[in-house]
């Protein structure tokens, strides 16, 4: 099982020049559950959900896309975080979130399994959680703990309007890509987490000879930069007609982790041994699935039939 952590949100979706709002089941994690078990990997989600009306449109959500829920606390009381996402022209998305007093953000270490069983060959986190307590603390003091013996996956997807205490989250963002075993960030995380612009291929190749085997920086329409042991490649974007973006990294994560497990690397151990030029082929093939996201309304996933016959097509 890959076990995916962090948010579970809806998020409410307002397109350009409309005034209705959207309500969608999402958050980044959250997101890459979804994508891994439409690619059909065994995947679980660990978080606290709400027993409120969008709650349980959560946990039916789950139960309807095979998502196991063993590690979901359900949180009486709560209510359910909710992000307004107001999309651009071109597809991008300003984020607002309403959190105060959600349950996902209100994890404490209790609400935590005191062991994971075996089975769970690989942890995935990042996003809203890593800046909202007390689930930041919650969940890096998690991480660093389980990532000296299980893969660990990490997405910092950057919500700066929720960072109060930037020193902090950037500490905390450093150690875990550091404790990560593949990382993926975008080019705007990039400059975010850098203070100002900052070249992707440089900062690709700085983070895969800093702890991560396999690091990625992605650039939306244009591709993606894949680095191993401080060599990098770009790999470019299938170009689409763009609906919007929503979820487009998210699938790109899922994919990759995806891949990775379909090639027996997703493990401490096997990923030591990945070359670039198997990281680039993993990376082309979240390419692939990331604009299929982008072609749909929402982070409406891939599942791998799709993945397979859109790279087909591209190919052919």
């Amino acid at each position: 099982m890959i076990l995916s952590t962090g948010e579970a949100l809806f998020d409410m979706i307002q397109k350009p020049g409309e005034r209705l709002i959207e309500p969608v089941i999402g958050g980044s994690t959250l997101n890459v559950a979804l994508g891994l078990a439409r690619l059909g990997r065994k995947t679980g989600y660990l978080t606290k959900l709400s027993t409120d009306f969008f709650g349980q449109q959560i946990a039916d959500f789950f139960a309807h896309e095979g998502i196991s829920t063993d590690y979901v606390v359900r949180a009486a009381g709560k209510q359910t975080t909710l992000a307004f996402a107001f999309l651009q022209p071109g597809g991008h998305a300003d984020y607002s979130f309403y959190s105060s007093g959600a349950a996902d953000r209100s994890m404490v270490a209790a609400d935590l399994p005191k062991r994971l069983p075996d089975d769970v060959k690989a942890v995935h986190f990042g996003s809203t959680l890593l800046a909202l307590e007390p689930a930041a603390t919650t969940f890096t003091d998690y991480m660093l703990a389980l990532a000296p013996e299980r893969f660990f996956s990490f997405d910092p997807n950057v919500r700066a309007s929720l960072i109060t205490d930037r020193p902090l989250w950037s500490k905390r963002c450093d150690e875990l890509i550091r404790a990560a075993d593949f990382v993926k960030a975008s080019v705007e995380d990039v400059a975010f987490i850098n203070g100002g612009p900052a070249d992707a291929a440089e900062t690709a190749k700085a983070w895969s000879l800093a702890g991560p085997k396999v690091a990625v920086v992605t650039d939306g329409g244009k591709g993606a930069t894949v680095a191993v042991g401080g060599e990098a490649v770009f790999v470019p974007a299938y170009h689409v007609e763009v609906i919007d973006t929503v979820g487009a990294g998210d699938t790109f994560q899922a994919a990759y982790l995806a891949r990775l497990d379909e090639l027996n690397r997703l493990d401490k151990r096997a990923i030591r041994g990945i070359e670039l030029a198997e990281a680039v082929e993993v990376a082309r093939f979240a390419v692939g699935a990331a604009a299929i996201t982008c072609t749909r309304r929402g982070a409406d996933l891939p599942s791998r039939g799709e993945v397979d016959a859109f790279l087909k097509a591209k190919v052919s």
